[in-house]
């Protein structure tokens, strides 16, 4: 009898430095397509061929997503890790009928979603070379932690020196603008005969990052902070943890760093106000900057 592949079953592997993680999604896609060019077939003597012929000989890169739990435990960090630095890794993805692996994946955008009230999460999406079914997976398993604990957010922003209250929802989103070598050659057309044989990209380069987000607020009577303003060179911090400071904290932190925001209303059934900044200071290093900050 035939087995089926649900999402529900999905297992989620990254394979990175020989050392394999698993982590657990809450909702995962990827996929893969072809190139395909059409060419004319008509001549003189064949008019009524007005259907084009086709080549198909490369494959656009590939796409995934998926979502995940932010833990207060460090099982999840290798991420973090592969984000910040924009580094190729293996992917796997297994059910009950397959396995799947995307080899020579990137992180193009990371985003750390924070609502009151509701656990801390990171979105990602990325970009990989090639897409196979049926795979072995590899790597050496790593340990996780006994439990898996998830942090409702307490969040604590300053903006200027000032502190802002109410806050309703805040986004801090990472972005690895990448390049794929191009990989076409004639060698390569001439051999290919099905999707095995097929170009594939194989290798990038990151080309710049930008890091930004967006601050929404209730706009309450005896809110202080401006309204329809702007700056180019404000000091932004943002932390959404478990409230506690110093090395206690669990969550994320960004800053303090310059950026540049811009404060609009929106005026809904209960009035708003939304920041939307992006960083424009280029630290040493990015880890000191963005954390995901784990036991």
């Amino acid at each position: 009898m035939s087995t089926y592949n649900f999402k529900k079953e999905v297992k989620v592997y990254v394979v990175s430095g020989g050392n394999q993680y698993q982590i657990d999604v809450s909702d995962i896609s990827f996929s893969q397509t072809f190139k395909e060019t059409s060419y004319p077939v008509k001549t003189l003597h064949t008019l009524s061929n007005v259907f084009e012929g086709s080549v198909i000989n490369s494959a656009n890169n590939a796409d995934f997503e998926f979502s995940m739990p932010a833990l207060v435990e460090a099982d999840y960090t290798i991420i973090e890790s592969l984000l910040l630095q924009a580094e190729s890794f293996d992917l796997f993805i297994k059910t009950e009928a397959d396995v799947f692996k995307l080899e020579t994946a990137v992180i193009t955008n990371g985003s750390f979603v924070i609502e009151r009230s509701r656990p801390l999460s990171i979105s990602i999406s990325g970009e990989a070379s090639k897409l196979t079914r049926g795979a072995t997976l590899t790597g050496t398993a790593q340990s996780r932690s006994a439990t898996s604990s998830f942090t409702i957010p307490t969040i604590d922003i300053t903006l200027n020196s000032s502190s802002l209250s109410n806050i309703f929802r805040v986004g801090i989103e990472l972005q690895n603008d990448i390049s794929w070598t191009p990989y076409k050659t004639v060698n390569g057309a001439l051999s290919s005969t099905n999707a095995s044989t097929s170009m594939y990209p194989s290798s990038f380069s990151l080309d710049k990052k930008i890091l930004s987000g967006s601050i929404t607020q209730y706009l309450l009577s005896d809110n202080t902070s401006s309204t329809q303003d702007w700056d180019t060179d404000a000091t932004l911090s943002i932390k959404a943890g478990n409230g506690a400071s110093g090395s206690n904290f669990r969550g994320f932190s960004f800053g303090p760093a310059t950026c540049s925001f811009t404060n609009r209303i929106n005026a809904g059934e209960v009035f708003l106000q939304g920041y939307d900044w992006r960083m424009t200071e280029n630290p040493t290093s990015l880890a000191t900057i963005l954390k995901y900050e784990t036991d």
